[in-house]
């Protein structure tokens, strides 16, 4: 619907795949009850728990509980002290299937999903934005020639902290694709920074806020080129398959037309993207018969949110035409920021960079992490 200069499209997100996207927060088994026997685990609001102890008079060894270094299983805590599964209505704010962690012997902490105000989960718009960001710095990387910014990367010293390595060089891509607007400052001079940004014309609202019943606890899967798979002790709460967002996006079309896009283009790029990351990257690990069908039916594939691994986030892929050229690179990046991690095989032995698929298991199957489908309304 257009309102004037600006249009307005309603988006329809659906997870073909566990997604997560963190608060930063993470709990112990001191902050939530993992109730192993009904395969759930219970999220307490700490007010209500401590206003309910208070009452049961089971405040001092509450405490107790928590300066204990030795005990830190809230669950047995409660069941000791008779507080029975009855009783958690009166405190706990959230329930969510625990999914693989019910079979987890190292199972510890729980990575927790973005919520709202009001304790909600919800998708933010800023990553459903960042996505689309990256999708069209991939698309627009087929246009001009970016080949002194290839050999920029190529000769970057490689002797700095990790954080500084490619800094220089990725601040000034970052500004060649996405700083296009042309504004000009009193003097009529080029302003170098993000009032230029394209992404100024496009804005996306968060999502409304999603019910409890769309979480799931999902662990960490990593699977090698030849189709091996690890499990890492790392355990999210995340949206599960067939979950689904409404959001919206807000077009400014004369700025957008100043750079020669409209709501197509950020469609078309969603789509490059998408096969560009199997193209390049996904297509070098093994599939399993285990793994479950993630294609998108009716919208534009999209790759959103944490653990879903380095090539979702970034462009060196599609920077250089020549794989080979861009998989020397990645590897490299990858040997600086992990240097334990055998990434000096990568392109000899693996060849593919990073060499791990970041996965997860839902339901007795293989997802790969963040997939979904984005639907225009």
């Amino acid at each position: 619907m257009k309102y004037g200069h600006l249009e307005r499209v309603s988006l329809v997100l659906r997870a073909l795949s566990p997604v997560f996207i963190g608060s930063g927060e993470r709990l112990n088994k001191k902050e939530y009850i993992f109730d192993v026997q009904n395969r759930q685990i219970h999220f307490p609001d700490l007010p209500r728990l401590v206003s309910f102890l208070k009452k049961r008079s089971l405040l001092s060894a509450y405490e107790n509980f928590l300066a204990n270094p030795r005990l830190n299983d809230l669950q047995a805590f409660l069941a000791d002290r008779r507080v029975t599964a009855d009783d958690y209505c009166h405190f706990v704010q959230y329930s969510i299937d625990a999914g693989e962690a019910v079979r987890a012997g190292n199972f510890r902490e729980v990575l927790i999903f973005v919520k709202d105000p009001e304790g909600k989960p919800y998708i933010p718009g800023s990553s459903l934005k960042g996505a689309i960001r990256t999708a069209l710095a991939a698309w627009l990387l087929q246009q001009g020639d970016w080949e002194r910014d290839r050999s920029m990367v190529e000769k970057a010293d490689s002797a700095v902290a990790p954080r500084r390595y490619l800094s220089r060089e990725s601040d000034r891509l970052e500004r060649r694709i996405f700083y296009r607007l042309n504004r000009r400052d009193r003097q009529g001079q080029q302003i170098n920074n993000a009032v230029n940004d394209l992404m100024q014309a496009i804005r996306i609202s968060d999502s409304r806020p999603l019910s409890y019943d769309n979480l799931t606890l999902v662990g960490k899967y990593d699977r090698k080129p030849d189709g091996t798979v690890s499990p890492i002790p790392i355990f999210r709460e995340c949206l599960m398959p067939s979950s689904q967002a409404c959001l919206e996006m807000t077009l400014d079309l004369p700025m957008l037309a100043q750079v020669g896009m409209d709501a197509d283009t950020i469609e078309k790029a969603l789509h490059y993207f998408a096969e560009q990351h199997y193209a390049r990257f996904e297509q070098y690990f093994a599939e399993l018969p285990e793994d479950a069908d993630t294609a998108a039916r009716q919208g534009v594939d999209v790759i959103l949110g944490g653990g879903a691994g380095y090539v979702s986030k970034t462009v060196t892929y599609n920077l250089f035409p020549d794989r080979e050229r861009a998989l020397r690179i990645v590897s490299k990046i990858m040997v600086k920021h992990f240097p334990g991690h055998n990434h000096n095989s990568d392109v000899n032995r693996y060849k593919v960079s990073p060499h791990t698929l970041k996965t997860t298991v839902f339901r007795e199957e293989y997802y790969p992490m963040g997939r979904c489908e984005l639907l225009w309304q």
